[in-house]
């Protein structure tokens, strides 16, 4: 008997959620039959109804989600937690009718249980709307997924309509979802999220989530910010229009900082941002000889709108700087110590190097007379130096001669 009922409800969640892979098994609490029977759960409006042979006109209804408990008591044989529809399934559900008979308490549970290896289901679901209409959802594969899982988001926007699959899907450098593109999305409603996966290897949990989605949209910038200043007294008039209209409910964040020099922008003012509930701001701190920076983003304060800080809008710089900045004067200063130290090499070459050197003379075209002059001097001088060797040898010969006579006897 509990085999079959069991059986009845595992092919039910299958159909009615995109191939989920949960399973609902119900049981007795007691040993003895609960009297109790045909129990069946709708999951996704939260209502059991069931069959019993006791006579009795009160039964008690319970749904446990984690910790937490919802009784409801009613006197017919179904019940309905309405007020719960937004209840996520994939941590599982537990529903127990009871019912009290002679002083006799008879009960039956329900637990509904989803199939697949723990941490396949996908991590860090997330979405945001952007450009009042356009929506991304985004998430990262489960740590113990399989590679070659591939995931599916289906969505649906109210009750009354089916679930539709995502017709524009981000994917990574592996061809996996990793997210999905909405556009024309009517942010004020409340939609419910399913992501389901399949493998070869193993069954994959399926991941579901319903979301407010005013609550994740990221506001634009307020638009035509405009800023008027006085000298005296000191002060600027910051003025700017709503993103969108939504009846005067945001609140504005002002954040304006004096610039700080190029190099060292750390130096500039850090004064903490202003929060105003208006499109106007008079800055009274206003410095004529300074230079400033404005931004200004919004958020809901009261009405149907996310309460997460939006965009920054754009910087907005006014004021003056009637200083030199410190990067022009250190172009000066190099520019300055750069002639001196040419100026020095130049003197310290003039001073101990030779400039013929550095500065060679311009060649001048050679005197071919003087050439022939400078060839003929040295051959003559040859020549006489011959003849006078030649004399002398002469010379000395013929006194040797006369020497080598002996005297003559009488």
């Amino acid at each position: 008997m509990m085999a079959v009922p069991g059986l009845i409800m595992m092919i039910w969640c299958i159909t009615s959620f995109s191939s989920v892979q949960a399973v609902l098994q119900c049981t007795d609490l007691n040993d003895t039959p609960s009297h109790i029977t045909n129990m069946r759960v709708n999951l996704r409006k939260l209502e059991m109804t069931w069959e019993s042979s006791l006579n009795v006109t009160l039964f008690s209804c319970t749904l446990k989600k984690d910790e937490d408990f919802f009784i409801l008591d009613v006197d017919n044989t179904s019940c309905r937690f309405e007020n719960l529809e937004v209840l996520p399934l994939h941590k599982g559900l537990l529903f127990i009718v009871a019912a009290v008979y002679n002083n006799n308490t008879y009960s039956r549970q329900c637990r509904f249980i989803p199939q697949g290896m723990n941490g396949t289901s996908v991590e860090n679901f997330s979405c945001m709307i952007y450009n009042l209409s356009f929506m991304n959802c985004t998430w990262n594969a489960g740590r113990n997924a399989p590679k070659d899982t591939q995931y599916f988001l289906y969505q649906q926007f109210s009750k009354s309509k089916d679930e539709i699959e995502c017709q524009h899907y981000i994917k990574d450098a592996h061809g996996r979802h990793t997210g999905c593109i909405f556009q024309q999305v009517d942010k004020h409603s409340k939609v419910y999220f399913l992501v389901n996966g399949s493998s070869t290897e193993s069954e994959i949990q399926f991941y579901d989530e319903y979301v407010e989605l005013y609550k994740t949209e990221i506001l634009p910038p307020p638009l035509n910010i405009t800023v008027k200043c006085v000298e005296d007294p000191p002060r600027c008039i910051v003025q700017w229009k709503e993103p969108f209209e939504h009846n005067s409910c945001l609140e504005y964040e002002i954040n304006i900082q004096s610039k700080g020099n190029e190099v060292d922008p750390n130096k500039g003012s850090k004064d903490p941002p202003i929060i105003v509930d208006q499109e106007t701001y008079t800055f009274e701190n206003f410095n004529v000889k300074k230079k400033y920076l404005l931004q200004i983003r919004a958020h809901s304060n009261t009405c149907l709108l996310s309460e997460k800080w939006g965009e920054w809008s754009k910087p907005v710089e006014f004021g003056s700087e009637e200083y030199m900045s410190s990067l022009t004067i250190t172009l000066i200063f190099i520019a300055l110590g750069t002639i001196l130290v040419v100026l020095f090499v130049c003197f310290l070459c003039k001073r101990y190097c030779n400039l013929k050197k550095i500065f060679s003379p311009v060649p001048q075209p050679r005197n071919k007379f003087n050439i022939l002059l400078h060839d003929e001097q040295p051959m003559q001088k040859d020549y006489v130096d011959t003849e006078i060797k030649y004399e002398s040898e002469e010379i000395e010969i013929i006194a040797v001669e006369e020497m080598a006579l002996p005297p003559k006897e009488k």
